[in-house]
């Protein structure tokens, strides 16, 4: 990694912003101390940084005013964002990652928490753009029946939380079809996430357990630090603990791949908000055994960094703003299904 990167600290407590500099200065990387959001803002108007760390109870502009301003501005490429703050209730992280953070340490600092999260942060950041994707010859769907319904898989990550709960609120509450969802967080996250989803919607939601079974008007969201897959056999779905991909666990990409191989041309495939470029691999065996790809206009995104990479790609796509995109994802629902009857028959 090229330790030369730029990390802005935000930090008006002088004890804490001498340690966190010296910490990171001496990992390698450039440091430039702001004493609030304010002055903050004022060195991201002369210069661009990889890496924001940023208190929370500051004045004149506290931190989740400051990240909401900079992630207003649809900085390219954008900065990976921290929260550092004493405030570790549940409630406090989720308003900071729903503000734009990408991740939240708590004080007192553990210095190896911080620099693996600055580490994996710089590696998602600075992934290079995909504008092309190699056909692959040998791609064929694994399950040659028809699947018994639709499926929508969707990834997502930074800004992800109320771009989820908005799209949800707006699915058709009778839907046939089963949905697969990849938000990137934590465990702790995920799981209050679910709940959260639930008062969003009528259709069932489950937080994924290993062996679980698939039906239509489902919800089922990825736990922390799993990938899933769906079993193209039986349409059950499958935990999986190994190597992180794109940076992250869960990742989107895995899941993608495998619901391309069961469902084939009955998949959706829909990626949001989020920093780095999940979803890229999987939207294009999505694409390549028949199913649809659907975007979120990157001007419409907390973090465009997901969409741009899949529109960059050059897979087979159409892009929608937010707005509209619980609309497509209903009338593609309806024409997938509709195809599918028939051939049932």
């Amino acid at each position: 990694m090229n330790t030369t990167a730029k990390i802005l600290v935000v930090e008006d407590e002088l004890t804490n912003s001498i340690l966190l500099k010296r910490v990171l200065s001496n990992a390698g990387y450039s440091v430039v101390v702001a004493n609030n959001g304010h002055d903050a803002l004022l060195h991201l108007e002369k210069e661009t940084f990889d890496v924001i760390l940023t208190d929370w109870m500051m004045p004149k502009v506290d931190g989740i005013e400051l990240i909401r301003r900079v992630r207003e501005k649809k900085e390219k490429p954008a900065p990976y964002i921290v929260m550092i703050t004493a405030l570790v209730s549940r409630d406090s992280k989720e308003y900071a990652l729903e503000a734009g953070a990408d991740d939240y340490i708590a004080k007192p600092i553990n210095v190896h928490d911080l620099l693996g999260i600055v580490k994996d942060g710089l590696l998602k950041h600075r992934q290079k753009p995909i504008y092309k994707v190699d056909k692959e010859s040998n791609l064929i769907k694994k399950n040659n029946n028809l699947p018994p319904f639709v499926c929508v898989v969707i990834a997502t990550s930074t800004g992800g939380p109320p771009t989820i709960l908005e799209l949800i609120k707006n699915i058709n509450s009778n839907s046939t079809a089963a949905f697969y969802l990849v938000q990137h967080g934590p465990p702790w996250m995920l799981e209050t996430f679910a709940q959260r989803i639930k008062k969003e919607t009528e259709l069932d939601v489950f937080l994924v357990e290993e062996g679980m079974e698939s039906k239509a008007g489902a919800i089922y969201l990825a736990p922390g630090d799993f990938h899933i897959r769906i079993n193209s056999s039986d349409f059950t779905l499958s935990l999986d603990a190994g190597p992180k991909e794109n940076f992250v666990r869960p990742s989107a990409d895995p899941l993608f791949r495998s619901a391309a191989e069961a469902f084939g041309e009955y998949c959706i495939g829909v990626v949001l908000t989020g920093l780095g470029r999940d979803g890229v691999n999987g939207a294009s065996h999505i694409a390549m055994l028949g199913g649809k790809i659907l975007v979120q206009d990157p001007t419409t995104a907390v973090a465009p960094s997901m969409p741009t990479a899949v529109i960059n790609s050059k897979v087979k796509h159409k892009v929608f703003k937010i707005d509209l995109m619980p609309k497509a994802i209903n009338e593609s629902i309806f024409t997938a299904n509709a195809t599918l009857k028939s051939k049932k028959k």
